[in-house]
């Protein structure tokens, strides 16, 4: 995809004029053809409008707003202090003209995400248009089978995150080159009708495409198939869906060549961040490492005075310094360079000059040890609830997926060791600086902590100098910081267990925007989609053994982490019941 970014912006300006060629001042006499004709009866023009077609993913994973729009309101991530979509979870202001730009009311993006999606499904239809029309000088028929298969997949792709955003919408089969006030909503089951023909043709134009490459292959579009049967299958109670859904699933499985890491945290370290290389990924969004590559195409849309408008912030960010990116890493990360006690020894290094740090009037520099940690932009926390769903005995993935300690730099702990005091109050200090622990904190855990490190407690056990970071001990909802300042910081909608698998590696300093892959379909959600369509098949069997499987893949080398006789019980009592065992989030996985 990297190759053909010339051809993606030529292709993107186009489209964006052809939007607005119903204006004014874009209305001219053009003597010879269509400018985009021309373009899109060459190869080289079908393969941009291929390419562009992929962008608009990019507007979406990795990006705060749509992580608003996907996490807000469940039961496993909660709004921390700085969140920018808490309309999402008390859904007041949640329209453009309500909201305001205050950190508790800020647009949720719905606009923006409408105008996106439905430019995305345009470009594909504009693509697919381009090919059936290419005659066999232009397009070779495996040229042609490659491109209608990529562009029906994401076409169906798009429509996925359209129908589950707002239910009933209009489906476009045609490209649409003019303005219109008509729509008509198709119903969710029709969408769904529609989107499974799009990914069924699309399979059969893949059949020879099965090599990973970052764009649609043929297992990218039998693991959407997958997903969207068990959708179906739960949203309209759809029986024969939930088997066909299993199906799809075991053949990924068995043809896509995707393995699982013995080391569950080998899937988000940096050397694996690329999503091609990725063994257990399937099919992935593209962030190049070269971050102008990752700009975002153009709105089209105009506002009151004919100007053009511009993505949100949210979805932006960096775009001033004309740049694009992952910002996941951003999302949900707590303020680990707050707590005084450590302030001095744990800063953000987002600059070359702030990686060297000043510590009793000797300059330190501490390079990329901090650069993992992000900013801290406290934006999502982990629910009691989440935290809970793991057994840290016996699977890898709490400790793999979460970051419960932040270690001084390994230039602090020679210095320590060394003979250099440490901070004032932890004179035992070496490594560890902040321990945060997602159960409520024993005696022993409090003696092993004074004199060493910073202790953060599950819940309060009423010691000065232990910090809560739940309410109780049953409790989901963190404790919740009023400003920014003195013990404020120590609140755990501000200092929380961070989620560590978006960090980000490749740069040289903590940085805004990242390069890291998003990861779309993995091998694990295949696992579980299979499960889930067996159980509710009312095959417990299979669905158990499925299950387990995934979990022997996650186990800690040498313990059992199989279902118990209590879990399978509750497997086999959900057969038929609609009671699925999915995530969405990928920390499950």
């Amino acid at each position: 995809m990297k190759t053909m970014i010339r051809q993606l912006i030529f292709v993107l300006l186009l489209l964006m004029v052809a939007g607005t060629s119903c204006t004014d001042f874009l209305e001219e006499n053009n003597r010879t053809s269509n400018t985009e004709d021309i373009l899109y009866s060459s190869k080289s023009g079908i393969e941009g409008l291929v390419a562009a077609s992929y962008s608009y993913l990019r507007g979406w994973y990795g990006k705060e707003a749509a992580i608003g729009l996907s996490e807000g309101g469940t039961d496993i991530w909660l709004t921390g202090y700085d969140n920018r979509q808490k309309v999402l979870i008390n859904y007041s202001g949640i329209t453009p003209e309500v909201a305001s730009s205050t950190r508790e009311t800020m647009n949720a993006c719905f606009d923006e995400y409408w105008e996106m999606l439905y430019t995305a499904v345009n470009v594909c239809n504009t693509g697919i248009k381009a090919v059936n029309n290419a005659g066999e000088q232009v397009l070779s028929a495996l040229e042609r089978d490659q491109y209608l298969g990529e562009l029906k997949t994401l076409r169906a792709f798009y429509y996925w995150h359209l129908v589950e955003t707002w239910g009933p919408v209009q489906i476009n089969s045609e490209p649409v080159s003019s303005i219109s006030s008509v729509a008509s909503r198709s119903t969710e089951q029709d969408v769904y009708e529609f989107m499974l023909d799009d990914v069924e043709e699309a399979i059969q134009h893949l059949q020879a495409k099965t090599a990973k490459t970052g764009r649609i292959n043929l297992w990218a579009a039998r693991a959407l198939k997958a997903r969207l049967l068990i959708y179906k299958a739960s949203k309209f109670n759809d029986a024969p869906s939930y088997t066909a859904a299993a199906a799809e699933a075991e053949a990924v499985i068995s043809g896509s060549g995707a393995s699982f890491f013995a080391n569950y945290a080998d899937c988000w370290l940096g050397a694996n961040e690329d999503g091609v290389n990725n063994r257990e990924v399937i099919w992935h969004v593209d962030y190049s490492t070269e971050l102008a590559f990752n700009i975002m195409p153009p709105r089209l849309k105009l506002d009151a005075s004919n100007n053009q408008m511009t993505w949100s912030g949210m979805i932006l960010r960096n775009a001033a310094n004309a740049i694009g990116g992952n910002a996941s890493h951003l999302m949900f990360t707590g303020v680990w360079n707050s707590v005084p006690a450590t302030s001095s020894i744990l800063r953000r290094t987002d600059t070359e000059a702030n990686k060297n740090i000043t510590y009793r009037s000797v300059v330190y520099n501490v390079g990329l040890s901090y650069q993992p940690y992000s900013k801290g932009f406290t934006r999502y926390v982990p629910s009691g609830y989440l935290l809970d769903l793991f057994n840290r005995e016996t699977d890898q993935r709490y400790q793999a997926s979460f970051r419960d300690v932040y270690y001084v730099a390994p230039q602090f702990t020679a210095a320590f060791e060394g003979g250099v005091a440490p901070p004032t109050g932890y004179a035992l200090m070496r490594d560890t600086a902040l321990y945060l622990c997602p159960e409520t904190v024993t005696a022993a855990q409090v003696a092993r902590a004074s004199n060493r490190y910073v202790l953060f407690s599950r819940t309060d056990v009423g010691d000065p100098v232990v910090w809560p970071l739940y309410e109780t001990e049953a409790a989901v909802m963190p404790t919740i910081a009023t400003s920014t300042s003195g013990v404020q910081n120590y609140k755990g909608n501000r200092m929380y267990i961070a989620c560590k698998k978006f960090d980000d590696y490749t740069g040289t300093v903590i940085r805004d925007l990242g390069s890291k892959d998003a990861f779309i379909f993995r091998l694990s959600e295949m696992y579980l989609i299979a499960a889930e369509g067996y159980m509710m098949a009312g095959q417990s069997g299979p669905a158990i053994q499925k299950l387990n499987d995934l979990r022997a893949a996650r186990a800690i080398p040498g313990q059992d982490n199989s279902l118990n006789a209590q879990e399978q019980a509750q497997v086999s009592g959900k057969e038929g019941t609609g009671t699925g065992i999915r995530k969405r989030d990928s920390c499950h996985t």
